[in-house]
């Protein structure tokens, strides 16, 4: 069989269940809905760590952050890991394209990290589209909505536009309000989400003639906070429709690990040594900032979704959506007021570890629909170098997921682990079974254990539960046999000595 062409769609911060086939009604996400039933919908699939670097670190390499060095936002790992897939894949023979967010690195490492200049000159990124990282043809950009000081490729779209766009980024006048929330008054068209779809539909067009496979990794900003959406996709919202997730409970942090309280009052001072601890904060004092801040973020969801109809219908057009496989997912998810919380990052619930993972191909596996394994986007890697025929180098540490795909078995591991060294201080890690969820910390004497079938939003910690010492001393035993495994072989043993 033909090697498939390979498109990455991902989203950054999206929900699991921020998808109609989730039952999602407040927006229409055909589109996406269409990959998910004509195809494999991931139910249960789980972040590498629900902060982004790490995480899409871990999509570009197929390791845990732990392996590949980029532990949290605000890092850059040195030397850079590989090889990356996109490395290995133009190796043979695949022509590769990285279209929009990238955030391998530190923000402000970026575009030095791209261009291999220590300042480059914003005029560069009108000549300069790669090689990067394993792509020959780059188009990336840096920040989210308002919080965006436009850089890189988009900044010489937007000046391309002839328009003043300062007055649609108050981060370059320093007056960034990362809570802001509601309508925000750029032009649809010249917003990143249009400018990306706009990039991978152009370059599915170049490819309508040419022999070699692709791969394009297409990468949207949304629906990421500030939380604000241009129209028409915020009216597009039912605010009547949307989903209510339950806010605090009195007292429900005491039997967690004190850091859950520390989010909660934004008091997290004692777990970071410099920057800020990154990710979860608690509410906001206007519970209705709230409800807009989620119509947001539904209302960016909705704009993805169309533009992803946009690319299905170019790749049809061309004569190219038979040829294609298409995996869609998100680097982590959001708390969006889930038990008081918003942000990612160090509380270890579904809402921000778990993420959409869509696989279509129809070509190349039949329609299943919905499948509950447990999977991490750490086998996202393997699992598109199987489909391209592609041998996994030593040091690669997800599992191939094909034989889901092909309806073969129910089951292709039975848990998995999520990584979050948020800080140099702070370091958690959660393996996930079918029913259960264990979550330990590098420097503190208590953890977590839930039991996801009784108490799927995990109020109940048993952690401290003599009843479920024996489950806990089992479950341990299980993360460490994971993380062995894992660690795998990366120098093969050649002698005796």
């Amino acid at each position: 069989m033909k090697r498939p062409n390979l498109l990455l769609i991902t989203t950054d911060q999206q929900r699991a269940d921020h998808l109609g086939l989730k039952g999602l009604s407040a927006i229409r996400t055909p589109h996406l809905d269409r990959l998910g039933t004509e195809g494999v919908h991931f139910d249960r699939a789980y972040c590498a760590s629900p902060l982004c670097t790490p995480s899409r670190v871990s999509l570009l390499t197929g390791q845990w952050p732990s392996r590949h060095g980029a532990y949290s936002i605000g890092v850059t790992a040195d030397p850079f890991p590989g090889p990356t897939i996109p490395q290995l894949l133009k190796d043979s023979g695949y022509a590769t394209c990285l279209i929009g967010k990238a955030h391998f690195v530190r923000r402000d490492d970026e575009a030095p990290h791209f261009t291999g200049q220590a300042a480059p000159d914003p005029a560069m990124f009108r000549e300069y589209h790669g090689p990067y990282a394993g792509f020959e043809t780059v188009h990336t950009c840096t920040g989210h909505t308002t919080n965006c000081k436009p850089d890189m490729h988009y900044r010489t779209f937007l000046e391309n536009s002839g328009l003043d766009y300062a007055a649609w980024f108050p981060h370059l006048q320093g007056n960034i309000d990362y809570a802001r929330t509601g309508v925000w008054d750029i032009p649809d068209e010249l917003q990143n989400t249009a400018w990306v779809a706009a990039l991978a539909e152009e370059w599915i067009e170049s490819r309508k003639e040419q022999e070699r496979p692709w791969f394009c990794w297409v990468s949207f900003e949304d629906p990421h906070p500030p939380f604000v959406c241009p129209e028409p996709w915020f009216s597009a919202v039912d605010v009547e429709r949307m989903p209510v997730y339950e806010g605090y409970r009195a007292g429900e942090f005491e039997g967690k690990p004190a850091i859950y309280q520390a989010m909660f009052e934004n008091k997290t001072g004692a777990y970071t040594d410099g920057p800020l601890v990154p990710g979860i904060r608690g509410p906001n004092r206007e519970r209705t900032k709230d409800r807009v801040a989620l119509q947001a973020a539904l209302g960016m969801i909705a704009n993805i979704d169309a533009k992803v109809g946009g690319i299905l219908e170019r790749l049809a057009a061309t004569g190219q959506l038979d040829d294609t496989v298409i995996l869609f997912t998100s680097d982590h998810g959001e708390m969006n007021g889930h038990h008081g919380l918003w942000g990612k990052g160090l509380a270890a619930y579904d809402d921000c570890q778990k993420v959409p993972l869509l696989v279509w191909g129809p070509a190349y596996f039949p329609k299943q629909g919905t499948s509950g394994a447990v999977v991490s986007l750490v086998d996202a890697a393997c699992t598109l170098l199987t489909l391209a025929g592609v041998d996994w180098p030593q040091g690669m540490q997800g599992t191939d997921l094909m034989p889901l795909l092909r309806g073969e078995v129910e089951a292709v591991q039975d848990a998995t682990i999520v990584e979050c060294h948020a800080t140099e201080k702070v370091y958690q890690m959660t393996l996930v079974t079918e029913r259960y969820k264990l979550v330990v910390y590098r420097d503190e004497p208590d953890g977590e254990l839930y039991d996801l079938a009784e108490d799927p939003d995990q109020y109940v910690n048993r952690w401290s539960d003599e009843r479920y010492f024996s489950l806990r001393g089992r479950l341990l035993l299980q993360l460490a046999q994971k993380r062995m495994a894992a660690e795998g072989v990366v120098q093969p043993r050649r002698a005796f000595a």
